[in-house]
């Protein structure tokens, strides 16, 4: 749900629903959600050494 909501940060949204913008925060300070971010970043940001040529 934490991905779905940071979505709406470039809208404002979440400012008005400070209790939605807490449980944001709180979800994004997880580690478990930062290896799967990054896990899921790392599918667009790593290029195999083949393509780069």
């Amino acid at each position: 749900m934490v991905t779905v909501l940071r979505r709406l940060n470039r809208s404002g949204l979440l400012n008005e629903y400070p209790n939605l913008s807490a449980y944001v925060a709180r979800g994004e300070a997880r580690p478990a959600f930062k290896r799967a971010f990054d896990a899921q970043l790392a599918v667009f940001t790593d290029i195999p050494q083949a393509v780069k040529r």
